[in-house]
């Protein structure tokens, strides 16, 4: 699977992401040319106030990716995003044309020939789950895990997801394959109020309490997230609750099932600490 990485503008401030997939990625022998020139998606916002400008920005991410197979991207908001600008832009053939003859500018084509795809779609393709299983020298018997996939992860449907809409059970399955008990987890698909945490706190922190309390009623271990910005809002929105169930990056779990001391994870940046997890692997 020829693929290239675009990190998106959050990874280098997430609490560790970066640093795991780097090492888990060392292990597992993936390597991932970085998107040449990337530029920020817009987020998923960006659409309600300037679609064609959103159209614009994602089209070229993924004109620059046009040699590619895939696009990975480990954010669910870029996920969303770029996959919703390639569908539209195969449908709306009016769209399509001004944002070709906005990227002349810059020498690029748009052709649209890239799938969108998380890295977790990646670590599930079943070759290289296959080496994730076999990487593991540290089973994680006894950590029950919440799989939190956020809402943004499935969406929008258009026909080329790689998981349920509804129940999505890629990260059930990558948990399982490194040795983790994978608990039924009722709000993995509930939002966590995505970038409105920065301007109303007071509205999104409910839902995160609710997501937490889900957990809790799972009696989860640990919980583990797959976006920089849902990983945030939920071990902020636990610590201003009052609530103590680290929430990890799927890749830091993954990095300690492979032996991967827990410094070299960026766990040290985590503002729960997941010393409970570490004292069962």
């Amino acid at each position: 699977m020829k693929a290239v990485f675009y990190p998106g503008c959050t990874l280098k401030t997430a609490a560790g992401y970066q640093e795991s997939i780097e090492a888990v990625n060392r292990v597992l022998g993936v390597e991932w040319p970085e998107l040449e020139d990337w530029n920020c998606c817009g987020a998923t916002a960006y659409f309600s106030l300037d679609e064609l400008v959103a159209l614009t920005l994602a089209a070229r991410n993924i004109a620059r990716a046009e040699d590619y197979e895939w696009v990975v991207t480990p954010c669910n908001a870029c996920h969303a995003t770029l996959r919703k600008a390639r569908a539209i832009l195969a449908e709306d053939l009016d769209a399509r044309e001004k944002v070709k003859e906005a990227l002349k500018e810059e020498g690029l084509s748009y052709r649209g020939r890239p799938f969108i795809r998380h890295i977790l779609d990646y670590y599930t393709l079943p070759e290289v789950l296959e080496k994730v299983e076999s990487s593991v020298v540290k089973p994680l018997s006894g950590v029950r895990v919440a799989p939190y996939y956020g809402c943004q992860y499935t969406r929008p449907v258009t026909g080329d997801e790689t998981d349920d809409a509804e129940n999505p059970r890629n990260l059930d399955r990558l948990l399982e394959a490194i040795g983790a008990e994978v608990v039924d987890f009722a709000a993995k698909t509930w939002c966590c109020g995505a970038a409105q945490m920065v301007g109303h706190e007071d509205g999104c922190l409910p839902l995160i309490n609710r997501i937490m309390a889900a957990a809790e009623v799972a009696e989860a271990t640990v919980i583990v997230a797959m976006c920089p910005l849902c990983q945030f809002n939920l071990e902020y929105g636990a610590q201003k609750l009052g609530r103590s169930i680290p929430v990890l990056f799927f890749t830091q779990l993954m990095g300690l099932a492979f032996g991967i001391p827990h410094t070299k994870l960026g766990m040290k940046k985590l503002l729960i600490p997941a010393d409970s997890l570490l004292a069962k692997i």
